[in-house]
């Protein structure tokens, strides 16, 4: 027996593969430096899980909503397959923005880690595009939401929108093909572009190192500096250590703590929600995800004019500025305690995102209100009260969302343009107490028996006109 393990050592370079990657000496780092290879498992969680969902999904607008609905109510263990999935890509997104903001703190980005960095940026955004791409996939109110957004922000992209909308959709609206386009990129393209991109990432990471614990401490101003201050520290006793066992088990504990939490929040609260199954001809207005949910709020306290460009710009603007960071900031000061700036500004980023994240999840608007009144659609007469109730769809920010005869912002739907006529009870039923599967609040207790009455009367005057 052992020798065939010699011999296979020997043949498959194992032993090669030792020396170089876990026999290596490097620079101690402190447990948060575990962070990547929490990422790592968690894409490779993402991509074992999703390898299994595969199975069973059907890439059809017939086929899509039944199959994960069948996954989760009826195969085996397939709730808790998909809810690995589902938490797994959540997390993934919480940890590439710490770590994302850990190398900003210690200017992980600086020379000779530029490579690093610029690869990092990118794996960052197609990780952020393919969250968007993977809940498209359940096929339910919240995809087909998240699509029709992405797609009226795709089409406001100049030159190319247009032909951007027609390649996603595979036509002049979504149908058959839009569904099998958007899997296939999703299990396809983006897993094969995130391998070379991890692997790359990776073989830097070992390359140039980590952060040492001496260029964390004083001045560094060149990359030949860099470099030996790094080769001191690895080969130091009180700085250094080998790769394994010690740095890969203070990097593997971390990984494991992300990992169990995933366990937890599956196991605890299930996989992601399934809203019902999209419907192209009444759409409803459902809440992003959880990790999206800072960025919806950001935009909605933003003027109407202002957020189409701010939903299509701030990407654009991030991604400029996160690659041209390395060529902008020429400070030789790295380290936690030598940057207050980033410090600052950091710290800043998190409280807003949290801010933002908490008044998304306490006030599930989709849009900031507006102080001006809905027009009076042409043809319309309305009543004293009614012209009371418009003057408090306003007031109560109604038309923050509800365009009123194709007039505001289109988030929700359109109360003079319904296919239907709803009737009082229903109107009353809706606004005191909207389904739970929409983003609206629910006015029941904010509103006077008198304002709703006049509400009300305002909207069915405009809905019962335009069906005339």
């Amino acid at each position: 027996m052992k020798a065939i393990a010699d011999w296979a050592l020997d043949r498959f370079a194992v032993k090669q593969i030792e020396k170089s990657l876990m026999d290596r000496r490097v620079a101690k780092g402190t447990w948060y430096h575990g962070d990547g290879a929490a990422l790592f498992l968690l894409f490779n969680l993402l991509l074992i899980t999703g390898a299994f969902l595969a199975l069973s999904y059907t890439p059809s607008l017939e086929g899509a909503y039944p199959s994960v609905r069948y996954i989760t109510d009826h195969q085996t263990l397939g709730w808790f397959v998909r809810g690995l999935h589902y938490w797994s890509a959540g997390l993934m997104v919480v940890m590439l923005v710490f770590h994302l903001f850990r190398q900003i703190l210690l200017g992980g980005y600086k020379s000779p880690r530029e490579g690093t960095w610029l690869i990092g940026v990118l794996l960052f955004f197609v990780v952020i595009a393919t969250s968007l791409l993977g809940y498209v996939l359940r096929w339910d109110e919240r995809a087909i939401y998240g699509l029709r957004v992405a797609l009226n922000l795709m089409y406001r992209v100049p030159v190319i929108g247009e032909s951007l909308v027609l390649v996603v959709q595979g036509g002049p609206h979504i149908g058959s093909q839009t569904l099998p386009r958007i899997y296939a990129v999703h299990v396809i393209f983006v897993p094969l572009l995130l391998l070379a991109l991890v692997g790359y990432h990776m073989y830097l990471v070992v390359v140039h190192g980590i952060t040492g614990p001496t260029e964390r401490t004083r001045p560094v101003a060149s990359s030949e500096e860099q470099r030996r201050l790094y080769k001191a520290d690895a080969m130091s006793e009180e700085r250094g250590e080998i790769f394994f066992p010690y740095t890969a088990a203070k990097s593997g504990a971390m990984a494991g703590v992300v990992f169990l939490v995933v366990v937890v929040l599956t196991l605890v609260l299930g996989p992601g929600r399934l809203y019902p199954e999209a419907n192209l001809v009444e759409p409803s207005y459902p809440m992003e995800e959880w990790w999206w949910s800072w960025y919806s709020a950001l935009a909605a306290l933003l003027p109407p004019w202002l957020a189409t460009t701010f939903y299509i710009g701030f990407p654009i603007v991030l991604f400029l500025l996160l690659v041209s960071l390395p060529f902008l900031d020429r400070s030789p000061r790295r380290g936690l305690r030598n940057r207050p700036v980033a410090v600052a500004l950091v710290s800043l980023c998190v409280i807003v995102i949290l801010s933002l994240s908490s008044l998304r999840a306490r006030s599930p608007w989709t849009a900031y209100p507006r102080a001006e009144p809905p027009p009076v659609p042409d043809g319309v007469v309305l009543s004293p009260q009614a012209e009371q109730g418009r003057q408090l769809f306003a007031q109560y920010g109604c038309n923050s969302c509800h365009p009123i005869d194709g007039h505001g912002p289109q988030f929700a739907p359109d109360l003079a343009a319904s296919r239907s006529i709803l009737s009082h009870a229903e109107f009353r039923r809706y606004i005191l107490n909207p389904p739970e599967d929409i983003a609206m609040p629910p006015y029941e207790g904010r509103l006077t028996d008198d304002e709703l009455e006049r509400i009300i009367d305002f909207v069915m005057h405009v809905q019962i006109t335009r069906h005339r």
